[in-house]
Parts: structure tokens; C-alpha cells; sequence
């Protein structure tokens, strides 16, 4: 074998070797950049989502409230004097008319001595007449006529006063209705610190209810409300009668109070009462669905759909309905909005519509 067929032998042998090393990782970097060509990217793809296209409607504005009912009279009954009770004239729980006598306070020293101002006076009367003959006969000073009147007018007026004390130890009723448990028994002695006894006035009661401040211009005075209480079927209406005249400066609520007549006094005092109040009707109301809300720390937030992408939006609400929140302030008339798969998205988060809603 020539040298030349030798050496071409040998560097045939040394090529081969070479490209046994080296192809696969040619190969294989072939490979690593196709895997580096772009692709689809799971985190680009579009959230499926249903919209809903805003509109302007009118609403039949009404809210609903937490009521008490009140006795539309109450009174605590307690004496003025400090006496013993001598008399009760009346039944516990049983109805009662204005003026009934209810206690007897004990009058004995007030009536001693209201007989003995009627003896002074008695005797002042006669020296008066005594005194007038001889003053006609110039036997007698005006002077002393003028002191014996001065003395009669005082009698009279300690007669009054003791009037009035023995009048007030007859406690009356002051007005009519119903008068609870006594309090005190015959021979207790009472101070005008003691309750006797309790008497409302039920024939029809009063209905105070809060209402919140977004909502304090949406009713009048005289409009009519409707409420039901527990374990009674009936709907019952009362009429707006007064409100207080400033908020509550911790529940930024107004307390409002309504009248009802009671007929057969179902409505007890004390009782809750589920209160349905219709507000003035709004025109051109924003509303959307509920699920679309996204509430927040102080606020609420909506997804907007634009240019295929969420928009997370700050939104004001207004009056809620079953399913339905009015919006204030934020999206308009014309917008869409998303209801579905709101938990995945994020503002700017590109999104597909799977079905497209509108009231």
C-alpha cells in the first residue's frame, strides 16, 4: 500500500471518529432550540366569562328594615307624696278609663288639717263680721279690719295648697288603656321614687324604624308603610308620622316613626316588625347583578369588559333588590360587565365571552 492510500486511510478514520462525537450534540442543540421557538402560553390564554351589557331602567324603589313596636302612650305611675297606700281599685292587666281612681294614698294629717283651717277660717269669718258693725259705727280702725283680711286671705290660700296635696293622694288614671302588674301592696309605704304600676295606651301604636342616610330624601312625611311581626299572617300599613331631626352620629341612620291603628291590640309593645318602605321611583337606575360585585375594604369593585380585557373597576352602589344592586357611580349605560369566573381574573386579564346577557 502506497503512503499516499495510508494517509488517506488514516484521516477518513479520524473524520469518522470526530462526527461520532460531535453530531449528537449537534442534534441535540437542534432540538434545545426548537423547544425554545415560541409557543401558545397558558398564562396568556383567555378566561372564559359571561357578560352582561348595562342598561337604564326605572326602578320601584322600596327597602327593607328592622322596626319596634311602641305603646303609643306609657306612663310609670308613682306618687308625688310619701305616704302609705290605704286602697288599689283595679285588676292587673284589665283596661282602664282616664280619671279611674287606681291608689289611695294615706290623707289622714292633710284632712286634721284642713279641719282645723276650716275652724280658723270659720273664726276669722265672724271677727270679720264682728269687726264690720263696729267699723260702720266708727267704733272699729280699718287697721284691723285690713289685718283680720290679710289673716282670712292667708287660711284660704294654706287651704288650697292642702287642696292639691290631698288631691294627689288619689292617683288616677291619665289616660285610657291597658295597666299592667301593681307593684306595691295595701299598707306599702311609697316614695315618688317607686313604680306603682305601668298603663299603656294600645288602641294604636307607634312603629320606630331606622333608615339608613343614602336614603333620608326618598320619603315623606304621611306616605304609608307596610309591616308584619312574628306569628301573625296579617300585613299591617301605618302612616309616617315624625322623624327625628338629625342622623344618628353612629349608625349614620335617620329614626322614623309611623302610627297604626290596633284594632283587637295584635301589635304588642316591644314586638320586632319587618318594615317594607317604598321610596320615590328611580328613573334611568343603573342595575346589574349581584354575583358581579366584587366587594373590597371600603367599597365594591365591578369587572368592565374593554378592548377583550377586564377592567376592575371602583363602583358606588345604591338600593339592592333580591338580585340586583343599583349602581351610583362608575359604570354607565352601555357598558358590559362580567359575571362569571370573577375570582381568576385580574385587571387586564385578556377574556373570552361564553354568553352575553342583558336585562
Amino acid at each position: 500500500m502506497s503512503k499516499k492510500i495510508k494517509y488517506i486511510s488514516v484521516s477518513l478514520i479520524i473524520i469518522l471518529i470526530a462526527a461520532a462525537f460531535i453530531l449528537p450534540k449537534l442534534l441535540s442543540g437542534d432540538k434545545n432550540e426548537i423547544d425554545k421557538k415560541p409557543g401558545p402560553d397558558s398564562k396568556n390564554m383567555p378566561t372564559p366569562a359571561n357578560g352582561y351589557i348595562v342598561n337604564a331602567e326605572e326602578l320601584d324603589n322600596s327597602i327593607k328594615v328592622i322596626g319596634s313596636i311602641v305603646a303609643n302612650e306609657e306612663v310609670e305611675l308613682r306618687s308625688e307624696l310619701s305616704k302609705k297606700i290605704t286602697g288599689i281599685y283595679f285588676k292587673e292587666g284589665t283596661y282602664v278609663s282616664k280619671g279611674k281612681l287606681l291608689f289611695k294614698l294615706d290623707d289622714s294629717d292633710l284632712d286634721a288639717q284642713m279641719n282645723k283651717l276650716d275652724i280658723q277660717s270659720e273664726i276669722i269669718e265672724k271677727n270679720l263680721s264682728r269687726i264690720q258693725q263696729l267699723y260702720d259705727k266708727n267704733l272699729s280702725t280699718s287697721e284691723e279690719m285690713d289685718n283680720l283680711q290679710n289673716e282670712s286671705d292667708r287660711v284660704n290660700a294654706e287651704m288650697e295648697i292642702l287642696e292639691i296635696q290631698i288631691d294627689k293622694t288619689n292617683i288616677r288614671a291619665p289616660f285610657s288603656g291597658i295597666i299592667g302588674f301593681k307593684n306595691v301592696s295595701i299598707g306599702s309605704y311609697v316614695t315618688p321614687s317607686v313604680v306603682l304600676a305601668n298603663i299603656q295606651e294600645t288602641g294604636r301604636v307607634k312603629l320606630d324604624f331606622s333608615v339608613p342616610e343614602k336614603y333620608v330624601t326618598a320619603f315623606n312625611k304621611g306616605q304609608t308603610i307596610t309591616f308584619s311581626v312574628e306569628g301573625e299572617s296579617e300585613e299591617f300599613t301605618g302612616t309616617i308620622a315624625a322623624f327625628e331631626p338629625k342622623l344618628d352620629g353612629t349608625t349614620r341612620s335617620l329614626t322614623v316613626r309611623a302610627i297604626t291603628q290596633n284594632p283587637g291590640r295584635k301589635l304588642l309593645p316591644g314586638t320586632f316588625a319587618n318594615v317594607n318602605l317604598e321610596l320615590n321611583t328611580i328613573k334611568d337606575a343603573i342595575m346589574i347583578p349581584t354575583q358581579a360585585l366584587i366587594p373590597k375594604l371600603k367599597g365594591h369593585d365591578v369587572f368592565v369588559l374593554k378592548n377583550g380585557s377586564a377592567l376592575l373597576t371602583d363602583v358606588l352602589t345604591g338600593v339592592r333588590t333580591d338580585n340586583q344592586i343599583q349602581i351610583l357611580s362608575g359604570i354607565s349605560a352601555g357598558d358590559t360587565i362580567l359575571t362569571t369566573n370573577i375570582l381568576r381574573l385580574k385587571s387586564g386579564s385578556p377574556v373570552v365571552i361564553d354568553i352575553m346577557e342583558s336585562q
